[in-house]
């Protein structure tokens, strides 16, 4: 079994894609209101990036024996535990508001939206159902539904044909459609009572991602291609895109089924030095942890900040914004060489062993 390709244009794009996330939920402390509009789509490009990564890590894998269960644990063990160090930083923060006397949750709440996010259970009834379904960590939305995706994906995997797969991915388009009308745009999902959207949002980047990596050799497509850092100004200026009034829904369609697939397959197809890899993938490597901590990362020193007196973000705090992002990048690769990379060892270590046939 031949080992999956690496594309260090695609880690980069997802690094560009994960740092606008992370300005984007704290815009105003950085002085960019107005800026980021569009920054929710980074969420869609993350979708279909996800379809063409796990064709690429996987679909040999399946087609060569590997089971669903070992998949999905496979897929566990690869987002779990950061996910979990984040609803654990959202909760502590929680617990010391109770002390500080600045809790909007109660002690019982706390200990059951914590358990709750840990079993990656959206919290979608009670006074905050109008608030995000992951009160203690938001950004877990989209990962329930990326693993929601990948189930579905497995399970229905040795009956994907291209042919099934090109008609699986034009039926998604359809929901995805009607949605984008009807909201006025695909900024849906993340919210309780609006959740099941998501479920609407991921079908088509998913699945046309899995149909790009299977599509990726075919003539012609070898002629999309740029230089990185034009790949990087093109998602940028997405997702900067502003002004659109009502055709922002058919801006957001476009570049879900146009603009996306062709940074997918220009990053595919991009050649990169061995210095510049480097630096893509350490881009790459910072994306998902820096994702997945940032939010309670910025509301715990945020609040902490408000509480004594530190900063007044009603014009912006640069130099605040910048210490929280330093933080947050710090963390984010603190977590990834001392929490999370020997977490995931000794969890694959277990499973393996615990596969291992008894000796004779």
């Amino acid at each position: 079994m031949s080992k999956p390709a690496y594309y260090p244009a695609l880690d980069g794009l997802r690094g560009v894609a994960a740092l606008s996330v992370v300005v984007m939920h704290r815009h105003v402390w950085f002085g960019l209101e107005g800026w980021l509009a569009h920054g929710y789509l980074a969420v869609d490009f993350f979708f279909m990036l996800s379809g063409f990564v796990i064709a690429n890590a996987y679909e040999g894998k399946l087609t060569g024996g590997m089971s669903a269960w070992d998949f999905i644990k496979a897929r566990l063990i690869r987002l779990y535990p950061l996910l979990a160090l984040g609803v654990t930083i959202g909760t502590a923060w929680r617990l010391l508001a109770l002390k500080l006397d600045l809790a909007i949750f109660t002690p019982a709440e706390t200990w059951a939206i914590f358990g709750r996010g840990l079993l990656l259970l959206p919290t979608l009834h009670g006074r905050f159902a109008n608030t995000s379904a992951f009160p203690f960590d938001p950004p877990t939305w989209s990962l329930f539904f990326e693993l929601a995706i990948n189930l579905v994906y497995v399970a229905i995997f040795r009956f994907l044909s291209t042919g099934r797969l090109v008609g699986l991915t034009l039926a998604c388009l359809v929901p995805l459609s009607l949605l984008a009308f009807k909201t006025g745009g695909l900024d849906a999902g993340d919210v309780a009572e609006d959740f099941w959207q998501g479920g609407v949002r991921v079908g088509f980047p998913f699945f046309a991602g899995v149909l790009l990596h299977r599509f990726r050799g075919l003539p012609g497509l070898e002629r999309i291609r740029a230089p990185f850092w034009v790949q990087a100004l093109v998602l940028l200026a997405v997702l900067n895109a502003s002004g659109l009034g009502a055709a922002r829904w058919a801006f957001d369609l476009f570049c879900a089924v146009v603009i996306f697939p062709a940074l997918v397959i220009a990053g595919a197809n991009t050649v990169s030095s061995a210095r510049e890899t480097q630096a893509l993938k350490v881009m790459g490597d910072l994306s998902y942890p820096a994702y997945v901590l940032h939010y309670p990362i910025y509301v715990l020193m945020g609040s902490l900040a408000d509480y004594w007196g530190i900063v007044d973000y009603t014009d912006g705090a640069l130099w605040f914004a910048l210490l929280t992002l330093g933080v947050i990048l710090a963390v984010s690769q603190g977590a990834t060489i001392w929490f999370d990379r020997p977490v995931r060892a000794w969890l694959t270590r277990v499973t393996q062993a615990r596969r291992a046939p008894l000796p004779a």
